[in-house]
């Protein structure tokens, strides 16, 4: 039987798990049926092993809950971060590792390089072995191919440490390392370094979103090459996957949960839509788009008419009007909080207290959680699309059976 071990060869699987654990959590052992009850437990250690102390549980029922839990602004240092240092290696890895970079003190070829290892080791190894091994370290940077006729000479890359010209850059790196994007790069850079990011906490930070970052990286790599991509999506409520492609143009940030979205353009229905990061499964390139920058041109002149994510369900735009009832000697706060806040709606003055906000969207539905903030104030609401005014009223009844019976 094979030992445990918290390292990891994929980062999809403990993806899902920590998932489970943080965003939704309170889950039986029972509840994970995906797996045998075996993969549920080891990696169930790996996460209490990244996480440590912010790995809780309790007890329902006799039954036992686990979860993880934790205060993002007493934290200096995403915990999620660990997942990612924990990379599974064969010994072949570290053997190779530690010769290509010593033995690269002078350019070498691949062929010299693997004589020179099996004499120093004693370990013989294949020349495609030593070869996949320096062509992997010059994708990362650590090594420079140099072609001379039909000859490769690899050496090593050998950067200049800018942070003894710089050292302020750790402040600026423990900012970046907080909650951003790709914030696990200044993790990994302040622990070569053996800093600690000790200036910089977070009120609002949504650190979960960390664990997307893998498919964002693909992401924002097929936008950069102008492809368009084939993903795997998977359906919150049932499970069920779906397998869509489009062309990638735009990553959306909900300024409220931090939840990300990618924004893609599907030739074949003509349409934008967004898709939740954290539903996306995988994702794989496919072919060179010659007209992504029309795209985007189009895709910036629907902004405006977009209250979330979402672009509704067909072309044909919608329109929504508030009449509110405002006292303008000592409410001016809320005048003021509609036009900040109202993404270039029309907002004009009726009469004296009485004014009128009207919003073009592709999708009404969006905008009713905003819209209900002023309840109370509201003399009434009308729009094209008849089931958000039918259920705002609805909810309105609800209220007064609820205070009024």
């Amino acid at each position: 039987m094979a030992a445990f071990s918290e390292l990891i060869k994929k980062f999809d699987k403990i993806r899902d798990y920590m998932r489970d654990f943080y965003i939704y959590g309170f889950k039986y052992r029972k509840d994970f049926t995906k797996k045998s009850s075996r993969t549920y437990d080891n990696e169930k250690r790996r996460i209490e092993s990244y996480m440590g102390e912010y790995m809780k549980w309790e007890y329902t029922n006799n039954k036992k809950k686990s979860f993880i839990s934790l205060d993002c602004f007493k934290i200096s240092v995403n915990p999620l971060y660990a997942a990612f240092k924990s990379k599974s290696f064969t010994s072949n890895d570290i053997m190779l590792h530690f010769y290509i970079l010593n033995l690269l003190k002078t350019p070498s070829t691949v062929f010299e390089l693997t004589d020179d290892i099996s004499l120093k080791s004693g370990h013989t190894f294949d020349v495609q072995t030593v070869r996949n091994k320096c062509i992997e370290y010059t994708k990362n940077g650590l090594l420079i191919p140099n072609k001379q006729g039909k000859t490769m000479l690899y050496s090593l890359n050998v950067f200049e440490d800018i942070f003894k010209l710089a050292p302020n850059l750790f402040d600026a790196i423990s900012f970046f390392q907080g909650d951003m994007a790709f914030g696990e790069i200044g993790s990994f850079i302040l622990d070569l370094y053996g800093k600690k990011n000790d200036l910089f906490v977070f009120k609002h930070q949504f650190i979960a979103h960390t664990l997307d970052d893998v498919i964002l990286l693909e992401i924002l790599h097929a936008m950069r090459k102008n492809h368009s991509i084939i993903f795997e999506n998977q359906n919150s409520r049932t499970g069920f996957l779906s397998i869509y492609e489009g062309i990638p143009l735009k990553i959306f940030v909900g300024a409220y949960t931090g939840r990300r979205y990618l924004c893609v353009y599907k030739p074949k229905s003509r349409r934008f839509f967004n898709y939740r990061l954290d539903y996306i499964k995988s994702i794989c390139f496919d072919k060179t788009c010659d007209n992504v920058s029309l795209l985007r041109q189009k895709l910036d002149e629907n902004l405006n008419k977009v209250w979330g994510v979402s672009f509704g369900g067909k072309s044909r735009l919608e329109i929504l009007c508030m009449k509110l009832f405002i006292d303008e000697k000592r409410e001016e706060y809320v005048i003021q909080r509609i036009k900040r806040e109202g993404q270039g709606g029309e907002f004009i003055r009726l009469e004296e207290n009485i004014f009128l906000y009207t919003k073009e969207l592709f999708d009404s539905n969006d905008i009713s959680p905003w819209i209900k903030t002023f309840i109370g104030r509201i003399l009434s609401l009308e729009g094209t699309n008849k089931s958000v005014i039918k259920r705002f009223y609805d909810d309105i009844e609800e209220l007064k059976k609820m205070y009024f019976n």
